[in-house]
């Protein structure tokens, strides 16, 4: 299969909408979603679904840009200051787990309510983001795999490599689902389980199948 697709989906003047933008503001309105409705589930204030659909994307967005910054292009920092808010730039999913963590940690300690409670919570919801995520960096022809002979390999044209690839993309999108859905299954069990269960359960299954795909 060869893939070409243009990352602009559309462009109106000076205004260009990307596929990765497109994909993540869909996963974004799952996630705010699934929060408002967990949280109603297990009894939480209405006002803190709210309240956190905006302070989890700000924490998730400046983690993400200062993770990108740190891990990989920490010169740049001193180079060219600048680049401490250029947010538009580099975006680093580890980084952006520590953004939500904190952001989440800061506005339970201001509102005195039980962090691994909320944890639990938002995990749920924060899955559903992951992977419309990879299926942007699908579309942006990035993140592929190794040379395959498999007859689903892709040849990204855009990278200018000849060999079909593994399509790790969608690998890590179908676990994302996989993950999304197991938390799912675990709310429904929300009675059942300590605070901070889900959370582990989900973090442990989505990291050792990132370890599986990506080794």
């Amino acid at each position: 299969m060869r893939w070409d697709i243009h990352p602009v989906l559309i462009e109106i003047g000076p205004l260009a909408i990307r596929w990765y933008g497109f994909f993540f503001v869909i996963g974004l309105l799952i996630s705010i979603a699934v929060l408002d409705r967990v949280f109603q589930q297990r009894g939480f204030p209405k006002q803190h679904a709210h309240s956190l659909s905006l302070w989890l994307p700000i924490g998730m967005i400046v983690g993400a840009h200062f993770g990108h910054l740190l891990f990989y292009e920490p010169r740049s920092i001193i180079e060219n200051p600048k680049r401490l808010i250029e947010f538009g730039y580099g975006l680093a999913s580890h980084g952006g787990g520590i953004g939500v963590f904190v952001a989440l940690l800061l506005f339970c300690r201001r509102k005195k309510v039980d962090f691994r409670r909320y944890l639990d919570a938002c995990v749920i919801a924060a899955a559903w983001l992951f992977p419309w995520v990879r299926i942007g960096n699908f579309f942006n022809s990035e993140i592929y795999g190794a040379p395959t002979s498999l007859p689903w390999g892709v040849v990204f044209v855009r990278t200018r490599l000849p060999e079909a690839r593994h399509p790790v993309q969608l690998y890590e999108a179908l676990l994302c689902f996989g993950v999304a859905l197991l938390g799912l299954w675990l709310n429904g069990k929300r009675d059942k389980l300590r605070p901070g269960v889900t959370f582990s359960a989900m973090m442990l299954f989505y990291f050792s199948g990132r370890f599986v795909i990506e080794f």
